[in-house]
């Protein structure tokens, strides 16, 4: 009996609570419109490249406010326009959320304008969600204001250099449509680690960044860390040597050369991207040590702390992934975090965090983000050898990675690097990734730049020096044009 009797009263109780939501509601509605026409504005604020360029504009605003039907429904009235502070064109394009009420809620939005060349670095901001810098100073940007034309934005000036920016912009764009690659992304910092330009193409439709959201294995491009760090913990010297018959067994792993190279010293092993050379050297070094090394080169931080970093993958404790980590393979970095590991060997054995932002403005508040302090990784002596390798390697007579310009060439130290590209946890023999990282000038070096092409689909399966050495130089002669150096 007592079941027959709950149950109405649960109905009742869930009718009554029902009813006095909707009144409340109701009311809330009346009362808001009771209230003056009060627009109000949620003016976000911008973000410009360095020097004040905009990278992306400050024009996300939503105009909001409660009225009567008839007054709001208006094409346009010249009260309105006196209390909206709105044009009659604007007027006419305020959509109506009507209520069942005799007033209605307006609303007007305004699109971020966004520019779609720096989503990777800066981020978006959608009403799917924020991500970059975009959703890291989100509380600074998404400041509220008083509907005035001479409300006060807040301003974040990034290290962005929008010329340089317009490079990388025009060249990822040219390599998506001419090559169909999976990925590609051209990054240039400055020797003191500020991000300069950065910009990427990828099929992911998930929309991630490539720049820090997502992992790809260096490949030789890695070989001038490695080699680095053994010089300076006393693994080797400038001595040491090794024979490369193009493919051998260490500790009965299989290395192979990309053809036989007989003995092989210090610079043989960077001018011809050596496996054996540099599986040797990471034997020689130790996996503690090496993986001490990887550290101080920053690999196990993040760059930027932005929602959705990528983790790094570091080499495992077994002789295989040891020996492998010598040349890059088995290692998994954000390229924001390769070019960050570059800074040590482009200042003499001085890492360098990166910088994004250079400022915040906020009224008459002013905040500056100065570079960071650096951390000593290696001697200068041991930056300063495997540098001067690189400047012998981006010359006519080693390799393709030499940028002509006018009959002379660029003052430039460079690596290429092919690497397999793991699809579910398996190497084949056709997927690779093709890299070039330099250093611009080669001598006291003002910007690393790093290039990489994955899995290009129009054409074969080739190496770095044939793939992405064409456009490393178009790259770089651009860029140091630009910047102002000529041979």
């Amino acid at each position: 009996m007592k079941r027959y009797v709950m149950i109405p009263l649960l109905l009742f109780t869930a009718f009554v609570i029902m009813f006095i939501s909707v009144f409340t509601s109701i009311e809330y509605i009346h009362d808001q419109a009771e209230k003056p026409l009060s627009p109000s504005l949620v003016l976000r604020g911008s973000i410009t490249s360095s020097g004040g360029a905009i990278a992306y504009n400050s024009s996300s605003i939503t105009k909001r406010l409660w009225g009567p039907k008839a007054l709001l429904e208006s094409s346009c009235n010249e009260e309105l326009e006196k209390i909206v502070q709105l044009k009659c064109e604007e007027i006419q394009s305020l959509p109506h959320v009507n209520v069942d009420t005799p007033y209605a809620w307006v609303e007007l939005r305004e699109q971020r304008q966004q520019a779609d060349s720096t989503r990777f670095l800066v981020g978006t901001h959608t009403p799917g969600g924020n991500t970059g810098l975009e959703a890291a100073l989100d509380l600074v940007l998404s400041t509220r204001f008083v509907f005035s034309k001479t409300s006060t934005q807040p301003t974040v000036e990034t290290t962005i250099d929008a010329g340089l920016q317009k490079i990388t912009d025009d060249y990822v764009s040219q390599i998506a449509d001419q090559l169909g690659p999976e990925r590609a992304w051209i990054v240039i910092i400055s020797n003191k680690g500020d991000i300069l330009a950065g910009s990427a193409f990828t099929k992911n439709k998930a929309g991630s960044s490539p720049l820090y959201q997502e992992l790809f294995e260096p490949g030789s491009i890695f070989k001038p860390l490695v080699m680095a760090w053994a010089l300076d913990v006393g693994a080797i010297d400038t001595s040491f040597t090794v024979y490369s018959p193009g493919v051998t067994q260490i500790d009965g792993i299989t290395i192979r050369d990309w053809k036989f190279l007989g003995t092989v010293d210090l610079t043989k092993a960077l001018q011809q991207s050596s496996n054996i050379y540099m599986a040797t050297v990471a034997k020689k070094t130790g996996y503690d040590r090496l993986i001490a090394g990887l550290k101080r080169y920053g690999m196990d931080d993040p760059v930027l702390h932005f929602p959705g970093e990528a983790k790094s993958i570091l080499p495992q404790n077994t002789q295989a992934s040891l020996l492998n980590a010598g040349f890059g393979q088995g290692v998994a970095l954000t390229p924001l975090q390769f070019v960050r590991a570059y800074t040590a060997i482009a200042n003499n054995g001085l890492l360098y965090n990166l910088r994004l932002v250079k400022s915040i403005t906020v009224g008459d508040q002013h905040i500056e983000f100065p570079t960071a302090t650096p951390t000593r990784v290696v001697s200068p002596e041991s930056a300063n050898i495997v540098r001067n390798i690189m400047k012998t390697i981006a010359t006519p007579t080693v390799s393709a990675a030499a940028v002509p310009y006018k009959g002379k060439y660029f003052n430039v130290a460079a690596k290429s690097g092919t690497a397999q590209v793991p699809v579910n946890g398996q190497y084949n023999q056709t997927d690779r990734l093709y890299s070039y990282v330099g250093l611009l000038p080669g001598d006291n070096p003002e910007m690393i730049l790093l290039i990489s092409i994955d899995r290009p689909q129009k054409i074969s399966p080739s190496l770095a020096v044939y793939v992405a050495a064409p456009w490393f130089r178009q790259v770089v002669r651009d860029v140091m044009l630009f910047k102002g150096f000529i041979p």
